[in-house]
C-alpha cells in the first residue's frame, strides 16, 4: 500500500471516478423503469420552466409525482428534461455522476478520520462497487438518495473545516447550512446530520471552544425545526396520512421493522439476492421465529458496538452511523415501502468505513490485501449484473416476480407489459394474482378493467373500475377509463362527467382532456373540443391523437387552416396515422389545394 503515497491526491479521485463509471457503464443504456413513468416520463410537471414556482406551493404534489415534498431532486429533473428530453442516457448519466460524487466526498471523510490512504480507499471501493446500491443508482425515480448522501456528506466536510476556525459565521459553517438544508429537502435521512457533528466533537475534538461548538448546533437544529415545519405542517401531504403503521400497531411495527434492520444487515453482507420489491410478513408475536433470530443478531451487534466503544470510538462512530441513518426509514413515521434497496444508500457508508478502518478489520497484511480484492471483484461482478436487471421493465419485473413471489407490485406490472403487447389472458392473469395478494391494490382493479375492456368484457371492466373509485373517489385514472367505457357505449354526458372528474383530480392529465376532447367532438361542441385539445397537447407536447382531435374539432368548426396545420402536425409524428391521412386529404380537397404529404 506504499505505492498509494506515490500517486497525487487529483490522480487518485480521478481513478475512483473512472472506477465509478466503469461498475455502472453498462446502466447507461437502460430505459426508464419502476416509478420513472410517473415522476419522469409521463410528468409535465418538469417539462416546462414554466412550473418552477408550483415547487414552492402544495400544488406540488398534483403535479410532481411525489409523496413526500423534496424538492431539490424535482429540480435536478427540470435539468435533465431541458437537457436531455426523454432520453434516459442523460437521466442515467446524472445519476452516475451523483454517485462519483459521493465516493470522492466519502474519500475526503475517510481521510479525515482513518489519516490513511488506503483504508480510505478499500472503504470507498467498497462502496462503489456494493450490489446494494444498484438500485439507487439504475432507478433514476429514486435519486433522492444519491442527492441527499452528496449535500449530507458536503455539510459534514463543511463543518469540519468551519471548526477548525474561531469564527461563528464563517463562510464553511454558512455553505454547511446551506448543504444541509438542501439535503433535508432531497432526502429525510439527511436530517440526522446534527447528531453526527455532536457525536463527532464529543470523541474527536480535543481543543475546542465549548460555547462555539453548541453556537454551532443552533443553526442545524433551526434548519431541522424549519424543515419538519415545511414537511408535516406547510407542504404536508394529505396522502401520506393514508399511511399507517403495518398491522396498525405500534407494537406489530417494531418487532416487523427488527426483522427488516437484521435484513438490511444482510443484505450488506451478502448482497447476492437482491429485489426490488421486499414483501416482508408481520410480527405479531414476541416469540416469532423470525424475529427472535433477527433479536440475537441485533443484540450481538449492540454488545460489539458496546466493546468498540472502549477499542476504537472510530468503529463505535460507524455503527451508530449505520443505525443512526436509518432511523427515518424504520416507520417512526409511517412509510408506504418498509423495506427497500435504496434506503442503505448512505447507512451503507457507516459499515464501509468500519469493514476497512485503520486497525479495525484492516491491518495491511497481503491475505486481507488479497481478501480485499477478491470481495471487490465479486461485488464489482454481481453489481453489473444488477445493473442489467434493470434494463427495462420486462426484465425487472420478470426477475423481481421471479424472487419475490409474494410482490403483489412485481405482478401488476407484468400485467401491464403483457396487457400492451396485446397479451390480454396472461394480463388478467397478472392482475388478478396481484388482487389475490393485495385486494386493496388500486392499481391492480384499474388496470384489469382496462385489460377487460380492451377483451370486449365491458361488464366486467366496469365493475373494476368501481372497485377502484370504492377505494379512493379521487382516482383520476379510474374515472378516465369509466369514461373510455361509457363513450364505447354511447353514453356521452356520463363520459363527459367521468372525464371531467379525472382531470379535477389530475389536472395536467393530458389523456383525459384528449378523451373529453374526442367526446365533445361527437356532441358537436367543437369550441369546448378544441379547448380540451389543446390542453392535451400542452402537457404532451408529442400527443398524436390529441393533434388530430384537434384537427377534427378545427375541421368540424370550419377553421381550415388551423385544421390543416395540426393534421401536418400528425403527420410530421407519425407519417403512417391513418385518421390523420384521411382528414388531411378532406381538408385539401375542401381548400382546393394540391396534397403534399
Amino acid at each position: 500500500m506504499k505505492i498509494l503515497k506515490t500517486i497525487n491526491l487529483p490522480l487518485l479521485i480521478f481513478i475512483l471516478v473512472a472506477l465509478s463509471q466503469l461498475v455502472y457503464l453498462n446502466s447507461l443504456s437502460n430505459q426508464f423503469v419502476y416509478d420513472d413513468e410517473f415522476t419522469i416520463v409521463n410528468n409535465h410537471f418538469i417539462k416546462t420552466w414554466n412550473n418552477l414556482p408550483l415547487l414552492f406551493s402544495r400544488e406540488y404534489f398534483k403535479f410532481s409525482g411525489e409523496l413526500s415534498y423534496r424538492p431539490v431532486v424535482t429540480i435536478t429533473y427540470f435539468i435533465d428534461y431541458a437537457l436531455w428530453r426523454l432520453n434516459p442516457f442523460g437521466f442515467h448519466l446524472t445519476s452516475i455522476l451523483f454517485h462519483a460524487i459521493n465516493i470522492v466526498l466519502l474519500f475526503f471523510l475517510c481521510v479525515h478520520f482513518f489519516h490513511s490512504r488506503a483504508a480510505s480507499l478499500v472503504a470507498v471501493l467498497l462502496f462503489l462497487c456494493h450490489p446494494v446500491l444498484s438500485e439507487t443508482v439504475n432507478a433514476v425515480s429514486y435519486r433522492e438518495d444519491l442527492i441527499g448522501a452528496t449535500f449530507f456528506l458536503s455539510a459534514f466536510l463543511l463543518y469540519l473545516k468551519a471548526a477548525k476556525g474561531e469564527r461563528l459565521f464563517s463562510p464553511p459553517y454558512v455553505a454547511s447550512l446551506a448543504c444541509y438544508l438542501s439535503g433535508v429537502f432531497s432526502k429525510e435521512m439527511a436530517l440526522t446530520l446534527p447528531f453526527f457533528l455532536f457525536f463527532h466533537d464529543f470523541f474527536f475534538t480535543k481543543k475546542t471552544n465549548i460555547g462555539l461548538r453548541f453556537s454551532r448546533y443552533t443553526g442545524y437544529i433551526v434548519v431541522a425545526s424549519f424543515y419538519l415545519l415545511i414537511r408535516f405542517v406547510i407542504m404536508h401531504n394529505p396522502v401520506e396520512s393514508h399511511v399507517s403503521y403495518p398491522g396498525d400497531s405500534v407494537f406489530v411495527t417494531f418487532l416487523t421493522m427488527t426483522k427488516v434492520l437484521a435484513s438490511y444487515l444482510k443484505l450488506f453482507f451478502f448482497p447476492f439476492s437482491l429485489c426490488a420489491d421486499y414483501v416482508v410478513s408481520n410480527s405479531y408475536s414476541l416469540l416469532d421465529t423470525s424475529f427472535i433470530l433477527s433479536s440475537l443478531l441485533l443484540s450481538a451487534l449492540a454488545v460489539i458496538a458496546s466493546r468498540m466503544f472502549f477499542y476504537s470510538q472510530i468503529a463505535f462512530f460507524c455503527i451508530v452511523w449505520f443505525f443512526i441513518t436509518l432511523l427515518p426509514v424504520l416507520n417512526i413515521v409511517p412509510i408506504e415501502n418498509i423495506m427497500a434497496e435504496r434506503y442503505l444508500y448512505l447507512p451503507v457508508m457507516g459499515l464501509c468505513m468500519l469493514a476497512s478502518g485503520k486497525k479495525i478489520f484492516f491491518p495491511g497484511n497481503a491475505v486481507t490485501t488479497v481478501v480485499v480484492i477478491v470481495v471487490l471483484m465479486l461485488f464489482s461482478v454481481t453489481t453489473i449484473r444488477r445493473s442489467s436487471v434493470w434494463m427495462d421493465q420486462i426484465i425487472l419485473w420478470s426477475d423481481t416476480a421471479k424472487r419475490s413471489p409474494d410482490s403483489f407490485k412485481a405482478h401488476n406490472n407484468l400485467g401491464n407489459i403483457y396487457r400492451d403487447s396485446g397479451r390480454f389472458d396472461e394480463a388478467i392473469s397478472e392482475f388478478k394474482h396481484a388482487l389475490a395478494l393485495y385486494g386493496g391494490y388500486i392499481d391492480a382493479h384499474n388496470n384489469l378493467g382496462v385489460a377487460y375492456r380492451k377483451k370486449g368484457m365491458h361488464d366486467e371492466a366496469m365493475a373494476e373500475y368501481q372497485k377502484a373509485l370504492k377505494l379512493n373517489p379521487r382516482y383520476p385514472y379510474a374515472h378516465n377509463n369509466l369514461g373510455v367505457l361509457y363513450a364505447k357505449s354511447d353514453l356521452l354526458d356520463l363520459a363527459i362527467t367521468e372525464f371531467q372528474s379525472a382531470i379535477s383530480h389530475k389536472p395536467d392529465y393530458s389523456d383525459a382532456h384528449n378523451n373529453l376532447g374526442a367526446t365533445y367532438i361527437r356532441k358537436g361542441l367543437y369550441e369546448k373540443a378544441i379547448h380540451e385539445c389543446r390542453e392535451a397537447i400542452k402537457y404532451n407536447e408529442r400527443y398524436k391523437d390529441a393533434f388530430y382531435n384537434l384537427s377534427a374539432a378545427y375541421f368540424n368548426d370550419k377553421q381550415l387552416e388551423k385544421a390543416l396545420e395540426a393534421a401536418e402536425k400528425v403527420l410530421s409524428l407519425d407519417p403512417n396515422h391513418h385518421n390523420a391521412r384521411e382528414i388531411y386529404n378532406l381538408i385539401c380537397e375542401e381548400k382546393g389545394i394540391e396534397k403534399n404529404r
